[in-house]
């Protein structure tokens, strides 16, 4: 079983709509194989979750895509792909931060401040579940629009070349790969919670099929990625999409 299970192959490039567009259309033609990574100097229309514009100026971040097919590691369901992804994001960020949790479902915080956001898109083909794995981590950037938003900059004084930092995010998630096969999807779910944003503290949300606000205490995610939330004494579970927080 060969140790690289992404960054074989780097693809770079000046400047691109989006790199999990560019992904997804080079993997679905079979122009590149499981494992490739896609980076982009520039990104000129990148998404986050649910079609929100992902913001991140020209050559300051890393903006990068992974074309990955789940079943060729044993991976059945994408939500231990999404933990794998979140938790080596979260241990390349802290060679430089110490305070950073990961967000449900797919943020990266530092205090009340985005870092770095991931956006998981599949497509079926013949034979293989073709996933792009999109991943933004803000670097050197030091100004962000009326966004809650912070950078490796601002956290540490210090400016890095992020085409040099990726190689430290793939050997990150290369090392969680490892960690997943020999130890299972639960072992890495475990991980995941434990660095889990504001558990245990209460929260506020906006429940959006009613816009109704309420208040609870994060406890857990399950293993159908779901947050479990205690509200008046009771569980409630909540799938990606259905609440979104209210932070001031």
């Amino acid at each position: 079983m060969p140790e690289a299970f992404i960054g074989h192959k780097i693809i770079h490039l000046e400047s691109v709509d989006s790199t999990n567009n560019y992904a997804a259309n080079l993997f679905k033609e079979g122009l590149i194989e499981s494992g490739t990574v896609i980076m982009a100097d520039r990104q000129l229309n990148g998404r986050g979750q649910r079609q929100n514009m992902w913001q991140s100026g020209a050559f300051e971040n890393i903006t990068m895509s992974i074309a990955f097919d789940p079943k060729l590691w044993k991976i059945n369901n994408l939500i231990s792909l999404n933990h794998i992804t979140a938790l080596a994001t979260y241990h390349f960020l802290r060679h430089y931060i110490k305070d950073i949790n990961i967000k449900w479902p797919n943020d990266l915080m530092v205090h009340n401040r985005k870092i770095a956001g991931l956006l998981i898109e599949s497509q079926w083909s013949a034979e293989t579940l073709q996933t792009v794995i999109g991943i933004g981590i803000n670097i050197n950037q030091d100004q962000f629009d009326n966004l809650k938003a912070t950078s490796l900059f601002l956290e540490s004084g210090k400016r890095n070349q992020p085409k040099l930092l990726i190689y430290e995010f793939i050997r990150e998630f290369n090392a969680l790969m490892h960690i997943f096969l020999k130890e299972g999807a639960e072992n890495i779910h475990e991980r995941f919670d434990a660095v889990l944003w504001k558990k245990g503290q209460i929260q506020r949300f906006i429940e959006v099929s009613s816009s109704a606000e309420f208040k609870g205490k994060i406890i857990r995610t399950d293993p159908r990625g779901r947050l479990l939330v205690e509200v008046d004494n009771q569980i409630k579970k909540f799938g990606n999409g259905e609440i979104r927080y209210i932070t001031d």
